[in-house]
């Protein structure tokens, strides 16, 4: 076992209430393809006012030494993210819940993509993450600004060594 990410309710997830098909009971595996895991887009599981926060919560049992891990939302269906906050070295070391801040400049959307990533410290080169849909009660002509979602150690991108 790996890692997951637990609330909000990720696609395929047995946590989710809003997937009637088989789950994924391999969550915590790392990703193969980005973004979601190829994943198709599922009922939203959390809606969310601009200016308010997301409760984030990740389970699982083998932190492999912490790690970098960064939370980011996409209003375009995954293919850009935009970073709300990131934890260097010590993700899941301190606390394997975080409450990120959604910014009150965010704009109204059902079709929000809220992302969980993490590369693992120790061990295999691996990238993770799991993707829930929310909507984001805020503004008609919202904007987040933000830096771009990091992505590695999966084929096309750079490796980040131990």
């Amino acid at each position: 076992a790996h890692m997951e990410m637990v609330q909000p309710p990720p696609r395929r997830s047995r946590y989710n209430p809003t997937w009637a098909g088989t789950p994924d009971y391999n969550m915590v595996n790392p990703l193969g393809i980005y973004p979601c895991k190829g994943y198709e887009q599922g009922g939203v599981v959390q809606t969310v006012k601009a200016g308010s926060s997301i409760q984030v919560k990740i389970g699982g049992g083998a932190i492999h030494g912490g790690g970098h891990c960064q939370f980011a939302i996409s209003y375009d269906k995954g293919k850009t993210f935009v970073v709300l906050e990131t934890v260097y070295n010590n993700c899941l070391i301190a606390s394997t819940q975080y409450s990120v801040n959604v910014p009150s400049t965010a704009g109204s959307s059902k079709n929000v993509v809220f992302a969980w990533t993490w590369i693992n410290k120790i061990g295999n080169r691996e990238y993770y993450m799991n993707c829930a849909d929310l909507e984001i009660q805020g503004t008609a002509n919202g904007y987040i600004t933000g830096p771009k979602l990091l992505v590695a150690n999966l084929p096309g991108y750079p490796t980040i060594p131990e």
